[in-house]
């Protein structure tokens, strides 16, 4: 464990703040996740510190401090390059809104574990000691791989209702099964997740999306009542196939909702808060999914195209993959890799047919002309210059 918290790259920055706390007379202590991950092998995202001192102290006692929350107690300390959480051990007041203590009161590092989440991520690693503090049983429950939630199962989810989410995203990535009470507990509270924003559903979602063990999660989420709340369309079809193609957040989301009828599609990207391209690239993936030969019976030029979509361009090769179509795919995708996949200027432009054509006319005749050149018909714009002479005439 120690070997690897010291491989960390942020290590330096731990280790500079820590002996500045303690010069000063405060704790210093990692906790949640990395301590989490540390104990399971693995090298955690980010190294967060605990520690006695309030956010007042943290502030003088670093040159450069940003606060994120700071009436929460949680600051985060800019040193050697790295941004590092620092939150000051705390007890929670009461939860009104389903999301964020109204206030919180600085507190022991046994009584900031007791308000966290899951056992396994209300893990302390004393700097001091370099010795594992547990004060809630998580060591033995990532020993046995069950995620349990702290204290009462019923309290904690009412506290924060992502967590419901939290909960089957966590099965799935750390491989778990969810104890038995706290499962009980999602199912009978499965309707307040429809109370979160999209946003931190979409943040969770994309987390889980990224697990080896997707399927868990999503299963939690059915078996748990959370998938009716937001997803219902799953429950036709809740399988999973892991894809490596998939390696941005918009391409496993659509194939999430790939199974979806048009308005199920919609209303799940409305409720995700998704950019407008990272919504663009799903609807057209789903798109060449419902209906993939209206896409390859159009021309060479307009597939090449709509080829430039990203979304079209994942959706066929998830297809390819599937050996869906594979001939004609293969060759759209011969001829896409030798353009080096991005579509050249076109060689005619608006301003070569001023006062010649009006309306659409104009699009029709350089929409041809692009097309044609696309299929490799012209080959410069002089040769593109001929062809609009003599498509004059015919027009005229």
């Amino acid at each position: 464990m120690q070997k690897l918290i010291h491989s960390h790259p942020h290590w330096s920055a731990v280790e500079s703040i820590y002996h500045t706390l303690q010069a000063h007379g405060y704790k210093a202590f990692l906790a949640g996740g990395c301590v989490r991950d540390a104990l399971l092998g693995l090298q955690a995202n980010d190294l967060d510190v605990a520690t006695d001192a309030n956010p007042d102290q943290i502030e003088s006692l670093f040159k450069k401090t940003v606060n994120v929350g700071k009436s929460f107690g949680v600051m985060r300390v800019l040193v050697d390059g790295a941004d590092i959480e620092v939150a000051t051990f705390r007890n929670d007041g009461a939860y009104l809104d389903g999301r964020r203590p109204e206030s919180v009161i600085f507190s022991t590092p046994e009584e900031d574990a007791q308000r966290r989440d899951f056992t396994v991520n209300a893990l302390m690693y004393d700097l001091a000691t370099e010795e594992v503090l547990d004060y809630v049983g998580g060591q033995a429950d990532l020993q046995a791989g069950i995620l349990r939630t702290v204290g009462d199962a019923e309290r904690r989810f009412l506290e924060d209702h992502l967590r419901l989410l939290r909960a089957a995203r966590f099965s799935a990535q750390l491989n778990f099964v969810i104890e038995e009470k706290s499962f009980q507990a999602m199912t009978r509270m499965a309707s307040l997740v429809s109370k979160v924003s999209g946003e931190r559903i979409r943040d969770e979602m994309n987390k889980l999306l990224k697990t080896s063990a997707v399927l868990r999660g999503l299963q939690a989420m059915a078996d748990a009542g959370l998938m009716k709340e937001l997803f219902p369309f799953r429950l036709r079809d809740n399988s999973w196939q892991q894809n490596n193609l998939a390696s941005q957040f918009w391409q496993a989301l659509a194939l999430f909702v790939r199974q979806a009828d048009s308005v199920e599609m919609e209303k799940a990207l409305d409720l995700l808060k998704l950019s407008s391209r990272e919504r663009r690239c799903i609807e057209d993936s789903w798109a060449v999914w419902q209906d993939a030969r209206a896409l390859l019976e159009l021309n060479m030029g307009k597939k090449l195209q709509k080829m430039a979509r990203d979304g079209v361009a994942f959706a066929l090769r998830i297809l390819l993959e599937e050996d869906s179509e594979k001939l004609q795919i293969q060759e759209l995708f011969t001829q896409w890799n030798s353009w080096q996949c991005e579509l050249p200027r076109p060689f005619l432009t608006g301003e070569d047919v001023k006062g010649t054509l009006t309306g659409k006319a104009i699009g029709n005749c350089l929409e041809q002309a692009y097309e044609l050149q696309l299929e490799r018909s012209l080959h410069s714009r002089d040769e593109a210059l001929q062809w609009l002479q003599t498509y004059l005439k015919k027009e005229s």
